[in-house]
C-alpha cells in the first residue's frame, strides 16, 4: 500500500475514479417497461450500463484496463511507469471510454436515470485528468535548459566571430 502513496496525484485520481466508475455502472443507468394489456399494471425494471448496448461493455473493459495499468507500479514497484509514454496510453485509453460512455448514453437515450449522467461525469473527469497528466509530461520533458548560447550584444556592437567577449 506504500507504493501506491508514492504515486503522483494525477495516477491517484485515475485509480480512484475508475474503481468508482465500475461500481457506478453497478447502479441502474436506465428504467424499463414493459407495456401490459388490459388493466394488468405496467411492468417495470432496471437495466445497469452493463446491459443494453454493447458499448457498457466495452466501457468497463476500458476503464477495468485504465485501473490495471495506473495500478502496474503499485504491484510491481520495479515498473516506474512515470515516463510520458505511460501518460499517452493512459490518456488514449481514457479518450475512448469517455467516448464508449458517451456512444452508451445516445444509444439508450430512453429513460435514464441520473446514473447514467455521473457515470458519464467520471468518464469525462478521468480522460481529463487523463490528458492534463499528457500536457505535464510535456511541459516537462520539453523544458528549455541552461542557456548555451552567449547573451546578444549590446546594439550597435558587433560581437567577434566565435561568439566569446569582445577585446
Amino acid at each position: 500500500m506504500r507504493n501506491y502513496w508514492n504515486r503522483p496525484l494525477g495516477s491517484k485520481l485515475i485509480i480512484l475514479l475508475s474503481a468508482a466508475l465500475l461500481l457506478e455502472m453497478l447502479a441502474p443507468w436506465q428504467r424499463i417497461c414493459a407495456v401490459t394489456s388490459g388493466s394488468e399494471p405496467r411492468i417495470c425494471g432496471w437495466r445497469t450500463a452493463y446491459s443494453g448496448s454493447e458499448f457498457g461493455t466495452y466501457a468497463a473493459i476500458l476503464a477495468a484496463v485504465i485501473l490495471v495499468w495506473e495500478l502496474l507500479p503499485v504491484v510491481i514497484p520495479r515498473l516506474s511507469m512515470r515516463g510520458w509514454m505511460t501518460a499517452v496510453v493512459t490518456a488514449i485509453l481514457s479518450v475512448a471510454l469517455a467516448l464508449c460512455t458517451l456512444v452508451k448514453l445516445i444509444k439508450d437515450n430512453e429513460f435514464q436515470t441520473i446514473w447514467a449522467w455521473v457515470g458519464f461525469a467520471l468518464a469525462l473527469a478521468i480522460m481529463l485528468t487523463a490528458l492534463i497528466r499528457v500536457r505535464f509530461r510535456w511541459e516537462t520533458r520539453h523544458k528549455p535548459g541552461p542557456a548555451t548560447h552567449p547573451p546578444p550584444a549590446a546594439p550597435g556592437v558587433e560581437s567577434p566571430p566565435g561568439g566569446g567577449p569582445a577585446s
